[in-house]
């Protein structure tokens, strides 16, 4: 219901930021590609359709895809030069990852969960034994995303999601619900602020 509730309120939003890539790519050749980017995401063990709106330039990614490689987006994305105007504005409010709310009310994510990972390294975990990724489905945000600017702080992005499942895993259902609720007041705020890496 949630996220349907933010479809609806956010279908304006939706609407300019495909305008805007679409126009985006007609003044400027070079950054033209199309609207949304996908990857294949692991959640509880199955894997999905993860998609973004585009905010690389379609250079920066595809020969990488092409050759069958991994495209480490985070490492992309890092160098401004590899962004469109458009993705630099979409990447400071995350308002990239928006689409994910499809993935919430068609339930491949969660709207608060462990962040979902690609097939290689989530296969790693597993048969290291590691089943954090396996037993929770994985969240449109989560403590690892929230806590991007200072991860090491709270012990790395891994300590992050495997403290968020042993907290499902010991307390109730309704303090759940109040610790995702509290995590998802803060993502509205980390966003609002403007403070994407």
């Amino acid at each position: 219901m949630a996220s349907l509730v933010a479809l609806v309120i956010l279908s304006p939003v939706f609407v300019l930021i495909v305008l805007a890539i679409i126009i985006e790519g007609f003044l400027i050749p070079k950054n033209r590609g199309p609207v949304f980017y996908t990857e294949t995401r692991m959640s509880q063990g199955k894997p999905f359709t993860l998609r973004k709106f585009r905010i690389f330039k379609t250079s920066a990614y595809e020969p990488i895809r092409r050759s069958g490689a991994m495209v480490h987006t985070k490492k992309i994305e890092h160098d401004p030069a590899n962004l469109t105007w458009t993705g630099n504005l979409l990447k400071k409010f995350y308002l990239d990852e928006s689409p994910q709310l499809a993935s919430v009310l068609f339930g491949d994510l969660s709207m608060v969960g462990t962040r979902p990972w690609n097939p290689a390294d989530y296969q790693r975990e597993v048969e290291k034994g590691i089943l954090r990724k396996k037993n929770i489905k994985a969240g449109l945000t989560g403590p690892v995303q929230i806590h991007k600017r200072n991860a090491k702080a709270y012990g790395g992005e891994h300590k992050l999601d495997s403290d968020y499942g042993s907290f499902c895993k010991t307390h109730s259902g309704f303090r759940v619900v109040l610790h995702d609720a509290w995590l998802l007041l803060q993502s509205v705020a980390f966003m609002l602020r403007g403070q994407g890496l």
